[in-house]
């Protein structure tokens, strides 16, 4: 979850837009109303040549707007959670929390179109449909941590998968099992306490690092 990212003819290139538009107006429609998202996850990652580097396992929860909360729970426990402003990546087994500004994190990744209806977030991307489902493109590539994402809807065109390639090659294939759209989901889960004793990476601040707990 780390990393997210892309006019010979002037008549081949506004048909072109026109579609990327058309298409992006369909991925709105498909997505209107999704206020939450709440499902279990299966994780494969592989490398750039296709070979399987890890499976991991966990549970996601999205809600309006930009709250993600993210947890791994085999074969490592890991968090990420977002409240919409400040987001949290927490690895127990390091002690250490990772705290950044929401805005510059996700604002530039494709999977913050599943959490806001910001027009001026949605011009950001390139959207083309694909057979049962949408490839998702960073315009700016140079602040892409992303740079495709791919998402899968099922026959009752609910969010079944996802497909994230990141600039080194490395993609990603998360698979949610039985995805709860619209549940109540307490505020609560989007917020997160910094435990004492551990290693604090403030990002939000020019004082980038301090220790908490001593």
């Amino acid at each position: 979850m780390k990393q997210f990212l892309y006019s010979a003819v002037a008549s081949v290139a506004l048909f072109s837009s026109t579609v990327f538009a058309d298409d992006a107006q369909m991925l709105q429609q498909q997505l209107k109303g999704l206020d939450s998202l709440s499902s279990a996850f299966s994780q494969q990652v592989f490398d750039p040549q296709g070979q399987l580097v890890s499976e991991s396992k966990g549970t996601l929860q999205l809600e309006q707007p930009r709250k993600i909360r993210w947890e791994q729970q085999q074969p490592d426990e890991t968090l990420f959670v977002s409240n919409g402003v400040d987001s949290y990546y927490f690895d127990p087994f390091a002690e250490q929390v990772t705290v950044l500004d929401t805005s510059k994190l996700i604002d530039n990744t494709p999977f913050i179109l599943l959490t806001t209806e910001d027009e001026e977030l949605w011009q950001q991307f390139s959207i083309k449909q694909i057979e049962a489902g949408f490839e998702i493109t960073p315009k700016n590539t140079e602040d892409a941590q992303v740079e495709k994402l791919t998402l899968h809807f099922d026959e009752q065109q609910q969010v079944a998968a996802l497909e994230v390639l990141d600039q080194s090659g490395q993609r990603s294939h998360f698979h949610f099992d039985a995805p709860k759209r619209n549940v109540d989901i307490d505020d609560s889960v989007f917020e997160f306490t910094i435990p004492e004793h551990v290693f604090v990476d403030d990002q939000r601040t020019p004082q980038a690092e301090i220790n908490r707990g001593e």
